[in-house]
């Protein structure tokens, strides 16, 4: 599922909501790049805003209607317009229908479950936590860092959600997803430990390492009785076959 509004509130609750029942939702905050991911990925859900600044929900529609592609897709309006004509003209335009906002959790869940795939081992797989890939969530401001990471980690079999922005990690974070965070120390926003907490608050059993080369401002981590549990300090420079045993230390 990708959900495309520039609230931070809504993207917040609706990813953790998500997340609790085993939903993958991708949100993002504004309608470039809600657009690329759009044609990029396959989504079996896609929840659309209206009301962003700079490029629209309508700019979008608008745009996925010139490719032609907008039959294929599972595009729903999330608006809480009263425009009763221009939801009418969103309605002609091929999107597969209007939600409202607010709405409560049993109306997102009814949503949802009506275009949640209906393959039937997928469904059982869920249902029973059968889930054998090890997911790494991996934050760094540095995108050459972010793709060397993500480079490694997919070599070696991992799946690897990648983020240049701690808050849009955040934001996107699912509990009990993930198996292990790496993540770098100085970012924009939130440090790594302030990031580690947070994810800590939603989920406590994560493990987590802190990737920096930056010495003199890591004593609240050093500090053993100070560290947040499960969580290590690995410093750059390092080699790939370093971190590959780092990382499949901590995991095993």
């Amino acid at each position: 599922m990708l959900l495309v509004d520039d609230s931070h509130e809504i993207a917040q609750a609706v990813s953790f909501y998500c997340g609790a029942k085993n939903i993958d939702c991708r949100a993002v905050d504004n309608g470039r790049e809600g657009l690329e991911r759009i044609r990029k990925d396959k989504f079996d859900l896609i929840l659309l805003d209206i009301a962003m600044p700079d490029f629209t929900g309508i700019d979008i529609i608008k745009s996925i209607k010139q490719d032609g592609s907008i039959e294929s897709k599972n595009l729903v309006v999330f608006t809480a317009s009263s425009d009763q004509r221009m939801l009418d003209e969103i309605k002609k335009s091929g999107v597969k229908e209007i939600f409202k906002k607010p709405c409560s959790l049993n109306e997102l869940t009814g949503l949802i479950e009506k275009f949640r795939p209906t393959n039937m081992n997928q469904t059982l797989n869920h249902r029973n936590g059968i889930d054998p890939v090890t997911r790494i969530l991996v934050v760094d401001d540095d995108k050459d860092h972010l793709k060397l990471f993500t480079m490694i980690l997919g070599g070696e079999g991992y799946s690897v959600d990648a983020y240049a922005d701690p808050v849009t990690a955040l934001l996107n974070f699912r509990p009990n997803y993930y198996d292990l965070a790496l993540l770098d120390y100085l970012m924009p926003h939130l440090t790594g430990l302030e990031l580690y907490r947070r994810i800590r608050e939603l989920d406590s059993t994560m493990k987590g390492f802190i990737i920096t080369a930056t010495h003199e401002q890591l004593t609240d981590i050093e500090d053993k009785s100070q560290r947040p549990e499960n969580l290590k300090v690995i410093r750059k420079p390092i080699s790939n076959e370093d971190l590959l045993r780092k990382i499949n230390s901590i995991l095993n």
